[in-house]
């Protein structure tokens, strides 16, 4: 990731963290990640943020998304906007590298992870 002229440029990685940017980019309009995650890796828990909204942008790969009690499947292109307090999770359910990115908002909010049970109660 590299500043030029106050802009931000991320080139695509393999490394297993992500990177990340804002709110102090941003002003604290939202924070930005973008990263790959492999095949294999485990989902984390269906979960909740009671305080941001968070929209993923698949750029490549096969990802699913448990929204609610339902699954979607979400492939290149594809953007799922997930907005505060409502249940979810996502996995890499193909055979290659999900890479993507994303936006969570507003920037300067605590992005907390709050695990619900399978009924959605958190």
């Amino acid at each position: 990731m590299e500043t030029i002229s106050g802009c931000i440029v991320v080139r695509p990685v393999d490394t297993p963290e992500p990177a990340h940017f804002g709110p102090t980019e941003t002003q604290d309009a939202y924070l930005v990640m973008v990263g790959a995650f492999p095949p294999g890796q485990p989902a984390p828990p269906l979960h909740v943020h009671p305080h941001t909204d968070e929209a993923f942008y698949v750029g490549d790969g096969d990802a699913t998304f448990q929204l609610g009690d339902r699954e979607v499947a979400a492939g290149a292109g594809c953007l799922v906007f997930v907005p505060r307090g409502t249940p979810h999770t996502v996995w890499n359910s193909g055979d290659r590298p999900v890479r993507g990115l994303i936006v969570v908002s507003p920037g300067d909010a605590e992005h907390l992870f709050v695990p619900v049970d399978g009924s959605g109660a958190a």
